[in-house]
C-alpha cells in the first residue's frame, strides 16, 4: 500500500509530498518527537483527515480499526455493551475471555468504574476484535504500567491474524515488534 502526503494547518506545512509505503500484513511504527505529525499521517491514511494530494492513497480501499489517544468509550455502558455495540454480537463466556486475556475483571461494571489502565485496555480489545484490515494504533499503550503493557502486546499480537497495523509512541512504546519504522522529523 502506497500514499504521498501534502497536508497544511493553516499556513504551516505539516507534511510535503511525503511518501508512505506499507507491506499489507506487516506491523509499521511510526517514530517521531511529540508534535512531528504521527496521529495527523495516521488520520489522513485512513481518511479521517484530508489529503492535498488528491488519488494518492492505497489505503483507503481498506477497512480499518482504531485505539486512538483518547479511549472513546461509552462511560455509562459498561464494558461488555462497549464490545457489543462496536463490534456486534458477543457471548458474554466469549467477553469474559478477552477481558481475562488483558486483566480485566467485571464485564458487566460501567466504564466510569473503569481506572485509566482499564479504559485503555478495553480500547485495545474493542479494536483487535474489530474486522479492520489495518490496524490504528495511536500511542496504544498511553497510562498502562509495564505489567499491563506486556499483556497489551501479547494480546495484540495474539488477535493480529495477518492484518496490518500502523501504531505510534515513544520510545517507552516500542513493546510491539515492528517490521519497519517510519521516521517523521518535526
Amino acid at each position: 500500500m502506497r500514499a504521498v502526503v501534502t497536508k497544511h494547518f493553516g499556513q504551516q506545512l505539516i507534511f510535503s509530498h511525503f511518501s508512505v509505503e506499507v507491506e499489507q500484513g506487516s506491523i509499521v511504527r511510526l517514530a517521531g518527537p511529540s508534535g512531528s505529525g504521527k496521529t495527523t499521517l495516521m488520520r489522513i491514511l485512513s481518511g479521517l483527515e484530508s489529503n492535498e494530494e488528491p488519488g494518492n492513497n492505497d489505503f483507503l480501499s481498506h477497512r480499518f480499526a482504531w485505539v486512538f489517544q483518547e479511549d472513546r468509550l461509552a462511560e455509562t455502558m459498561s464494558g461488555y455493551k462497549n464490545l457489543y455495540y462496536s463490534v456486534g454480537p458477543l457471548s458474554k463466556k466469549s467477553a469474559e475471555e478477552y477481558f481475562s486475556m488483558l486483566g480485566l475483571d467485571d464485564i458487566s461494571k460501567p466504564v466510569s468504574q473503569y481506572s485509566g489502565g482499564m479504559k485503555r485496555r478495553l480500547a485495545l480489545l474493542r479494536a483487535m476484535l474489530c474486522p479492520g484490515e489495518i490496524i490504528m494504533l495511536d500511542e496504544p499503550f498511553a497510562g498502562l504500567d509495564d505489567r499491563a503493557r506486556e499483556s497489551a502486546c501479547e494480546f495484540i499480537m495474539s488477535m493480529r491474524k495477518g492484518r496490518t497495523i500502523i501504531f505510534s509512541g515513544h520510545d517507552a512504546d516500542g513493546s510491539i515488534p515492528a517490521d519497519s519504522t517510519i521516521a517523521i522529523q518535526a
